[in-house]
C-alpha cells in the first residue's frame, strides 16, 4: 500500500471514529418532571381516548430519526471494519526479472477489449495511450462497439513503443463478438454469424466475448468457426461473482485499486467449456480487461470504476514473438495479431505478479512446439515443459483433457507424454483468505498444446 493510499485511509478512519465516539459520548437528554394534575394520556370515557400531544409525537419523531441514524453508523461501521480488514489481504505481487528472450521466444504484453469515445469508453485514445505507457503496456487492442474509425482518423500506430491496433465489438443475435485483422468492418452485417467469423479469420481472429456472461451469454454453440473464446473477462467476473466474493472486492475499490479486482478469483464453469470446445477443435483462449473507463449505474448515470488505469494493471495477454516487435505499426499490428490467433499467447492475473517469463512448450528430439501449436506423437520420446517466474506458495497444475493430471509445488516442471490429448498449464499461488485461512489464486494460464497420436496410428475417438 503507497504512502499516499495509507495517509487516504488513516484521514478516513480518523473521521469516523470521531463521528461514532462523539454519537457515542453525548449527554442524554434530562427528562422534564410530569406536569401536576390529571395525565394527559388519561382516558375520558365520556369523549373517547385522548390524541397524542404535539410534543409526544415530536420526541416520538426525534426516536424513529435516531434508531435510523443508530442502524446507518452501525451498518457504516461493519462495512469499514470489513474493508480495513479486507485491505490486509494482499497478494504476492513482485515483479520478476525480466527475460528478454526464454525458450526462443520474446513475450510482450498489453490489454485486450479496450473501448473508447468512438464508442461507448470515458476518453479518448490520445489519453488512453497515455494511461497505457504509465501501466507500461507494449500494445492495445481497441475494441470499439461497430466502429473502426479511429484507423480512418489515423489514431493507430505506434506510439513510443506502444501499439495502439484497432478491432471491433459486433453485437451478434447470438451475442457479442470481437474482430482484430480486418481493415473495415464486414460488409452485409445481416448476414449469419457463422460466414462473418469466415470472412474475418481469413485475415485474423474472431472472438467470442463474455461466453457465460450473467447478462449477456453467447446464445448459439452450434457457431463452431470462431477463432477464440474470452475466458477471463474483467466485466463478466464482477457480474457472476458470489455474492461474498463481490463484497469483498467492492469494500477495498477505493483503497487497493487493481488489487481488488484480483479478489474476485476465475470462472471455472468457462474454462470448464473452454476445456470441451478444445477436444474438438483448437480454441484459443484469451484474458480481455474489456476497458470501458466507467460503468453504468442507473440511466445515463456513469461512474469511473473501473478505471482505465485499473484495468489495465488488472488483466493482461502476453503474445510470444520470436523477433523483436519492429518499429513500423503495420507489421507490429500484424505480428501480434498472428500470435493471437495462433494462441502463441497466455493470460495473466497481473496484481499477483509479472509474467513475461512464464513458458510452456514440447520437445521431442530437437524439435520444440509452444502454446497453441499442435505436434504429433513419435519415434523419440516427448517431454512437457512449464516454467513461471518464482512466487511464495507458487503452484503448477498440468492439466490434459480438462481433467488435472498432476500438480507441481514449484515453479517448473518436466513431463514426459506417453499419449495423446490437449495440454495446458495453470499457475497458481496461495493468498489470505477472508475471514481467515488461505486461498488458491490463479495467476498464470497458457493455451493448449494439441498432441495429437503418431502419424500412423489412427486417432482415438473423443
Amino acid at each position: 500500500m503507497t504512502q499516499e493510499k495509507r495517509h487516504r485511509l488513516r484521514e478516513w478512519w480518523t473521521g469516523l471514529t470521531g463521528a461514532v465516539g462523539s454519537f457515542l459520548k453525548r449527554r442524554k437528554a434530562r427528562k422534564t418532571p410530569p406536569p401536576e394534575g390529571p395525565h394527559p394520556r388519561a382516558q375520558d370515557l365520556t369523549h373517547g381516548p385522548v390524541a397524542p400531544t404535539t410534543t409526544e409525537a415530536i420526541t416520538r419523531g426525534k426516536k424513529r430519526r435516531r434508531l435510523v441514524r443508530d442502524v446507518v453508523l452501525a451498518l457504516v461501521a461493519a462495512f469499514t471494519l470489513f474493508s480495513l480488514y479486507n485491505l490486509q489481504v494482499q497478494f504476492p505481487a513482485k515483479t520478476f526479472a525480466v527475460y528478454p528472450r526464454l525458450g526462443g521466444y520474446y513475450a510482450y504484453r498489453g490489454v485486450l477489449g479496450v473501448h473508447s469515445r468512438y464508442s461507448d469508453g470515458a476518453s479518448k485514445y490520445g489519453e488512453i495511450a497515455v494511461l497505457a505507457r504509465k501501466a507500461d503496456l507494449d500494445f492495445v487492442v481497441f475494441t470499439d462497439v461497430h466502429s473502426m474509425r479511429a484507423r480512418k482518423d489515423g489514431m493507430v500506430g505506434n506510439y513510443g513503443h506502444l501499439y495502439l491496433i484497432c478491432g471491433a465489438q459486433l453485437d451478434r443475435p447470438e451475442g457479442k463478438l470481437w474482430i482484430l485483422g480486418p481493415k473495415t468492418l464486414p460488409k452485409g452485417l445481416g448476414r449469419s454469424t457463422a460466414s462473418i467469423c469466415a470472412e474475418v479469420n481469413s485475415k485474423g481472429l474472431s472472438v467470442v466475448a463474455m461466453p457465460l456472461d450473467a447478462e449477456e451469454p453467447w446464445g448459439d454453440w452450434g457457431i463452431s468457426n470462431f477463432t477464440a473464446l474470452e475466458v477471463v473477462n474483467l466485466r463478466s467476473l464482477w457480474r457472476r461473482a458470489d455474492p461474498l466474493t463481490w463484497l469483498g472486492a467492492v469494500s477495498v475499490t477505493l483503497l487497493d485499486g487493481p488489487r481488488s479486482y484480483a479478489r474476485l478469483g476465475m470462472d471455472r464453469a468457462v474454462f470448464t467449456l473452454w476445456d470441451e470446445l478444445c477436444l474438438t477443435r483448437p480454441v484459443v483462449g484469451l484474458a480481455s480487461a474489456e476497458a470501458l473507463g466507467r460503468s453504468k449505474v442507473l440511466g445515463d448515470w456513469f461512474i469511473n470504476v473501473p478505471s482505465y488505469e485499473s484495468a489495465f494493471d488488472t488483466i493482461h495477454t502476453y503474445v510470444l514473438l520470436p523477433r523483436r516487435l519492429p518499429t513500423d505499426p503495420g507489421l507490429a499490428s500484424a505480428l501480434i495479431t498472428g500470435a493471437l490467433a495462433r494462441g502463441h499467447c497466455f493470460g495473466c492475473v497481473a496484481p499477483i505478479g509479472d509474467g513475461r517469463g512464464f513458458r510452456f512448450n514440447a520437445r521431442e528430439g530437437e524439435k520444440t512446439v509452444i502454446m497453441g501449436d499442435e505436434t504429433h506423437l513419435g519415434d523419440e520420446p516427448m517431454v512437457l515443459e512449464a516454467y513461471c517466474p518464482p512466487a511464495g506458495g507458487v503452484e503448477l497444475r498440468l492439466i490434459r483433457d480438462g481433467k488435472f493430471v498432476k500438480r507441481y509445488l514449484d515453479n517448473r516442471f518436466v513431463y514426459q507424454v506417453f499419449r495423446p490429448g490437449v495440454y495446458r498449464v495453470e499457475a497458481w499461488v496461495e493468498a489470505p483468505n477472508l475471514p481467515w485461512g488461505t486461498v488458491q489464486r490463479l495467476w498464470l494460464f497458457s493455451n493448449p498444446i494439441y498432441i495429437r497420436p503418431a502419424m500412423d496410428e489412427p486417432a482415438a475417438a473423443p
